[in-house]
C-alpha cells in the first residue's frame, strides 16, 4: 500500500484501518449439547408433551420483562408490520428528537424467521424429540447510544433458544474515543474524513479488539433477556457463546478533499472493472489459483444514483469492494464465511501449525489482520493506475508497424501494421481478450472467434467461410502477438493478455469510455 500512498500523496492527507460494521451472535450451547435440553426441562419440571404450553409461558415472561423496560426508561416503542420499514432510520429519528446522547433510545418489535426449538414426534422411533428448525417468531430490537461503541442494538428472540444478534461499527466506536481523547476530527456518516493526530488515531483503532468484549455482550443479554438468570442456575455457568457472524474492515485513504479524489476516482473505477478479474482477485485474498478449484470469483461494478460507482470482487463468500466516501477513497474487506482463512493453532504441541479459522469471538485480531492485508494488496495493485511510466508512448507504437520474427523456423521478420486506436472493431478486439473468462487460462483461436462474432464484428461474408474467418483470427492474434499484447502460453495453442498489454489496453479503454461519456 506505501507504493499507492507515495504515488499519490500530493492528494492525500492520510489513512485509517479499522473495523466498520460487525454482526455478533450469541446462542446458548447447552440447549444444542448433548440431552442437556431434556436435562433443562427435567429441572423445570416440564413433560415434553407440554413444552408448547411451558414456551409460551415463558415467551410471556419475557415480553412482561421488556414492557418492564420500556416502563422504567420511558424508551419509544413500536411494533413494525413491514421489513421495508428501516428500524435504523426511526431509531436515528427517535435519538435526534429527543436529544438522547446515551442509554437506550427505543424498542421495536417485529414478527421474523429464525432457527428455533421445538418438540415434535417422530415416526421412526416412535418418540418426541427435539428438533432445530426455522419458523417465525417475535423478536424484539434494542437500540442503543453506547457510551463505547456510539449507536448499536441488540437483536433479542423470543422463543427458545433465545438467539441474540448484536450490531457494532468500529468506526463509530473510533468516533466515541476520539471526543473521550480530545482529538478532533471531521466525519461523513460512519467515515472519519480528517483527524488531527492520525497515529494516535490508528492506535485507538487498533485497540478495538483487545477489548474483553464477551464480557461486554454478557451485560447486555443480562438486561434484555428475563428469563436468562433460570438458565444460567440450571446449566450452572455462563449461557452465551459469541461469535462472529459478519465482519467488515474498512481502509479510508483520506484525500485532501473531495476534487482531489475525483480527479482520480473514476480511472480506480474503470481500471478495477477492466483489468482486476480472475487471478487478480485471487491475490487480493491472498490465494493462489488451483485448477481444481470449484468456486467462483466474481467481480461487479454498480452505479448506485446519485451516490456514484461500487466495485465488489466475490471469493468464497467473502467479499472486497471499493467506492468513494465524501473525500474519502474506501477499500473494505467483509468475511462472511471465516473457514476460508487460515488461524495459527493455539495448541504448541500440535502437529498441525495452521488450522481453517473458526468465528469464535477470539478470532476477531485475526479478522483484523487478513482484512487488513487484503486491503492493502488490493490498494497496492491500484497503484498501476494513472502511471506515468511511459505508457502513452508505448500506446503511440501500437499505431506503427513492426518488423517480427514470431517463430524461430521463419528465416526472417514479417511486417505486421499497426492498430487504428480509434476504431471501434478494435475496440471490440481488445475488449474481447480483456475478458475475465480468458484471464486464467488464456484463449484460442475458436474462444476469441466466437467471443468477437458476439459482438457482432464480422460481416454475413465472414460468417459463410467459418474457414476463412478462422485465418482471419489467426493473422489477428499474430498482429497482436507482434506487437507485445499478448503472449502464447507454452506447449498450448492458448494465449493470453501481457502485463504491459493490460495496462496499456485499460488506458485505451479508459480514454474511448470518456471520450463517449463528454461526445
Amino acid at each position: 500500500m506505501r507504493k499507492f500512498i507515495d504515488k499519490f500523496s500530493d492528494y492525500i492527507h492520510g489513512e485509517i484501518h479499522g473495523f466498520d460494521r460487525i454482526i455478533l451472535k450469541g446462542h446458548i450451547g447447552g440447549f444444542y449439547y448433548s440431552d442437556n435440553f431434556y436435562y433443562f426441562l427435567n429441572k423445570e419440571g416440564v413433560k415434553l408433551k407440554d413444552f408448547k404450553d411451558y414456551a409460551q409461558r415463558v415467551t410471556g415472561q419475557i415480553k412482561s420483562h421488556v414492557e418492564k423496560i420500556v416502563s422504567e426508561t420511558g424508551a419509544y416503542t413500536e411494533y413494525l408490520n413491514s421489513p421495508k420499514t428501516s428500524k435504523e432510520g426511526i431509531a436515528k429519528r427517535v435519538a435526534k428528537e429527543r436529544a438522547i446522547s446515551e442509554g437506550l433510545i427505543c424498542v421495536l418489535s417485529a414478527v421474523e424467521p429464525c432457527m428455533a426449538l421445538s418438540i415434535e414426534y417422530n415416526k421412526s422411533t416412535g418418540k418426541l424429540e427435539k428438533k432445530s428448525g426455522y419458523r417465525k417468531c417475535l423478536h424484539y430490537y434494542f437500540y442503543y447510544m453506547d457510551r463505547d461503541f456510539g449507536q448499536m442494538y441488540v437483536r433479542f428472540q423470543t422463543w427458545f433458544a433465545f438467539g441474540l444478534q448484536i450490531y457494532i461499527n468500529g468506526r463509530e466506536y473510533l468516533k466515541k474515543q476520539l471526543d473521550i481523547a480530545g482529538i478532533k476530527y471531521r466525519s461523513y456518516d460512519n467515515s472519519i474524513t480528517w483527524v488531527e493526530d492520525i497515529e494516535k488515531a490508528q492506535a485507538i483503532s487498533d485497540q478495538f479488539h483487545e477489548k474483553k468484549l464477551h464480557k461486554v455482550f454478557d451485560q447486555f443479554a443480562e438486561r434484555v433477556n428475563g428469563f436468562l438468570p433460570r438458565i444460567k442456575e440450571i446449566f450452572n455457568g455462563p449461557a452465551y457463546k459469541w461469535y462472529v457472524e459478519q465482519c467488515e474492515y474498512a481502509t479510508d485513504i483520506m484525500f485532501k478533499d473531495r476534487e482531489c479524489l475525483e480527479k482520480l476516482y473514476p480511472y480506480f473505477v474503470e481500471y478495477a472493472s477492466l483489468c482486476q478479474v480472475g487471478e487478480n482477485i485471487f491475490t487480493f485474498f491472498g490465494r493462489k489459483v488451483h485448477g481444481l478449484y470449484q468456486g467462483e470469483a466474481v467481480s461487479d461494478r454498480k452505479n448506485f444514483f446519485g451516490q456514484g460507482f461500487r466495485v465488489k470482487f466475490m471469493l468464497d463468500k467473502n467479499s472486497i469492494k471499493i467506492y468513494d466516501k465524501a473525500n474519502n477513497l474506501r477499500v473494505e474487506t467483509t468475511i462472511n464465511n471465516a473457514s476460508a482463512f487460515k488461524v495459527r493453532n493455539p495448541n504448541p504441541n500440535s502437529t498441525k501449525k495452521w488450522l481453517n479459522m473458526g468465528k469464535a469471538i477470539s478470532n476477531l485480531y485475526r479478522y483484523a489482520e487478513i482484512s487488513k492485508a487484503c486491503n492493502m494488496r488490493y490498494l497496492e495493485s491500484l497503484s498501476n493506475v494513472d502511471n506515468n511510466d511511459n505508457i502513452d508512448k508505448e500506446i503511440e507504437k501500437l499505431c506503427n508497424s513492426k518488423n517480427v520474427k514470431l517463430s524461430s523456423k521463419s528465416e526472417k521478420p514479417r511486417r505486421y501494421s499497426g492498430f487504428n486506436l480509434l476504431s471501434d472493431s478494435i475496440t471490440k478486439v481488445f475488449n474481447a481478450i480483456l475478458s475475465g473468462e480468458f484471464v486464467i487460462r488464456g484463449f484460442r483461436n475458436k474462444d476469441l472467434r466466437q467471443k468477437l462474432l458476439n459482438l457482432g464484428l464480422f460481416s454475413e461474408d465472414d460468417l459463410l467461410n467459418m474457414k476463412k474467418l478462422s485465418g482471419k483470427i489467426t493473422r489477428l492474434i499474430a498482429k497482436l502477438r507482434a506487437h507485445k499484447i499478448i503472449t502464447k502460453l507454452n506447449k498450448t495453442c492458448r494465449y493470453r493478455v501481457t502485463k504491459s498489454g493490460e495496462k496499456i489496453l485499460s488506458r485505451i479503454l479508459m480514454f474511448k469510455k470518456f471520450e463517449m461519456k463528454t461526445c
